[in-house]
């Protein structure tokens, strides 16, 4: 395969612009003992939830041997969050290698301190990234999981506590959340979210007043309440100078309801299949994009030969990291990007790689 059609269509993407979006942390938690039942709502990434990989594809597989050095081939750094991390670890390391990233930012959390044990990017730090070449994405307006979740114990219309299978929802209180099973559906406001001795559960403000059979029930936000988070968080981050035309999902949770609402909004998510960092882009969908931790729940080994595959298939690479954390550092990082040289990929953001291979849609 030549990799000169590669190399133009991801070179040419660079600094291309707005895309024509449609009109309008897996930071994968096992469910466990966090969140909180206190009064602030906006709990996040140090839930003190534990992570799983959940990959669904193997990034072990290795290319040639000769593939070091093979032209073609892309790969975007998604950071998530908005850390003050973002700007003095990744940042200067980016910049050495002239490689831009993506920042998904959680709008609530813009410029707040020591809040969750860490310091967040404020509008000004956030606007020199940009600047240089980053774009800024929407991470929602309070960093809420944007999938449903199937009840693991019947409900009865006496009831005010529900047990899904996760209970992200609970993270943050006073949002209302509607339990469905396709015939009855309910809003009740979530007051509180524990374990107790059945499991995790979310706590509302009254009765649920019918019936919800484990299996056949969910629970999800309404769409009124998802377009809240998707679309202010959009015009907020607009309204404040950005250029926003991509969404990161919180905790790498997004299922097909929430892709229908984003699509309202958005160009693309980053992060809708997690586990495998390699996408085709002759048949890259920004709707179904596959996203890999560089640093977190992986390997060195495992990484150089996901970018061995990159550039042996001249792919599009989607990677992530969260840079409050301890094994985050910037020689990681560096060394990443020096694993990208050698195999001489390009480095975009996740809008120009939308751009790149399926273009705009407005």
């Amino acid at each position: 395969m030549s990799d000169e059609p590669t190399r133009r269509r991801f070179v040419a993407a660079a600094g291309t612009g707005v895309i024509g979006a449609t009109p309008g942390c897996l930071e994968r938690l096992a469910d466990g003992d966090g969140g909180s039942d206190g009064a602030d709502t906006n709990t996040g990434p140090n839930d003190g939830e534990d992570h799983a990989t959940g990959k669904d594809e193997p990034a072990t597989e290795t290319g040639p041997d000769d593939v070091p050095g093979v032209d073609g081939g892309a790969v975007v750094f998604v950071y998530d969050d908005g850390p003050i991390e973002d700007y003095e670890v990744a940042y200067p390391v980016h910049r050495e290698f002239d490689a831009p990233a993506t920042a998904g930012i959680v709008t609530e959390w813009i410029g707040r301190k020591d809040f969750q044990g860490t310091d967040w990017m404020d509008v000004d730090q956030i606007g020199e990234l940009e600047a240089a070449g980053w774009e800024v994405a929407s991470h929602t307006t309070a960093h809420t999981a944007l999938g449903a979740f199937e009840l693991v114990e019947d409900a009865g219309p006496d009831d005010t506590r529900i047990y899904p299978e996760r209970r992200h929802h609970g993270f943050h209180h006073g949002y209302e959340i509607e339990i469905t099973d396709g015939d009855d559906s309910v809003r009740r406001t979530v007051v509180g979210s524990d374990r107790d001795d059945v499991g995790g559960y979310l706590e509302f403000d009254e009765p649920l007043g019918t019936s919800f059979r484990a299996g056949d029930a969910r629970e999800r936000y309404p769409a009124d309440v998802m377009r809240e988070f998707l679309g202010e968080s959009k015009r907020e981050l607009e309204g404040r100078g950005f250029e926003i035309e991509t969404l990161l999902a919180p905790y790498d949770i997004v299922d097909e309801w929430a892709v229908e609402i984003a699509r309202e909004y958005y160009a693309g998510i980053a992060n809708v299949r997690p586990g495998s960092m390699v996408n085709d882009p002759e048949t890259f969908d920004p709707f179904e994009t596959r996203r890999d931790y560089f640093i977190e729940f992986t390997t060195p080994d495992d990484v150089e030969s996901a970018l061995d595959r990159i550039a042996h298939e001249e792919a599009l690479g989607v990677v992530g990291a969260h840079t409050f954390k301890e094994e985050v550092t910037g020689d990681r990082i560096r060394q990443t990007l020096e694993w990208i040289d050698e195999r001489d990929l390009e480095v975009v953001t996740f809008r120009d790689a939308i751009e790149a291979t399926v273009g705009g849609s407005g």
